[in-house]
Parts: C-alpha cells; structure tokens; sequence
C-alpha cells in the first residue's frame, strides 16, 4: 500500500487564515459576496492555466496566498501530484466573513490528478479587493477549509504518484 499524502492538516489552518485581513473591522470595505457561477469562472480558469505554470508562476498568476499555495503546491508536488482533468464541482456554499477572515465562496470538487488518483477538495474564491480570485488554488490536493461550512469529513487525499520515492 503507498502512503497517503500527509496534507490535509497544515493546509486546512493555511486555508482557512487564507483570507485574514489585516486591517481593523472600520477600515475594510464593504464586505462582497462571491456567487457560485462566479467561483465556478475561478475555478475555470485555474484549470486552464495550470498545466502552462511552473509552481511559482502558478501561485503568483492564479492564488491569493501566495505563500499558501506555494506550500500546497510542494507538498503536491513532493507527491508527485499533478493536475488532471477539469473537476466536477459536487457543492458549494457561501463562507460568512469573521472578524479574522474574509468570506466567499467554497466549492467542493471532484476529480482525477494526472496520474489517476481520485481526490476530492475544497475550492475557496475570495473577494476582499471585489475581483474574485482563488485563496490558495491547488485544486488537486484534497485539501480543504478549516471549519467547513461542507463539514470536515468530505476530503479524499490522493496518494503518492512518486511509487516507492514518495515522502514520508
């Protein structure tokens, strides 16, 4: 049996921190919804772009967090993790702004990396400037929000396509 990617955890807490603001409750704007077609669009896009971006040409174009994406995007990459075909998205659900974070929108999706394994993740588009854009955009990864509005258990982490290389 290979082992499991080991990033559902440390992604979870970046995911959700994705979206802080850092600045006080009277300074920010108008807080803005982002739709699901919105998200969708988003979402469309990181597809099509990401088989043309190199790790940080991707995190730069297409996240929010950069730092963020970086650190999904290795620990993918360390797993030999690459992006497949567009997901479907199953759900979504709108994510309420906190005093810590910015809200949006959460798309859970489902799909295939290059490789073949089956993941399912959580997809989460912010608005804080009012031009949706991906938080952290690794789509493939099986990561997913902290405090889920779709719950903690719907994750399905893929496995290491590296064969006997694969970390951990």
């Amino acid at each position: 049996m290979r082992p499991r990617i080991i990033l559902l955890t440390a992604p979870l807490l970046l995911a959700a921190s994705a979206c802080t603001s850092s600045s006080d409750d009277a300074d920010r704007a108008p807080q803005r919804t982002v739709s699901e077609k919105q998200a969708i669009t988003v979402l469309d896009h990181v597809v099509s772009r990401a088989p043309h971006l190199s790790a940080a040409q991707f995190c730069k174009e297409l996240a929010y967090q950069e730092k963020a994406c970086a650190y999904v995007r290795k620990q993918a990459d360390d797993f030999c993790l690459k992006a497949g075909p567009k997901p479907h998205v199953l759900r979504s659900k709108a994510v309420r702004a906190t005093k810590e974070s910015d809200g949006g929108r959460v798309l859970e999706v489902e799909g295939k990396t290059a490789g073949g394994q089956r993941y399912v993740s959580e997809f989460f588009v912010t608005a804080p400037d009012g031009k949706p854009r991906a938080s952290t955009a690794v789509y493939w990864s099986g990561a997913g929000l902290a405090d889920s509005p779709l719950g903690e258990d719907n994750k399905v982490l893929p496995q290491s396509e590296c064969g006997d290389d694969a970390p951990g």
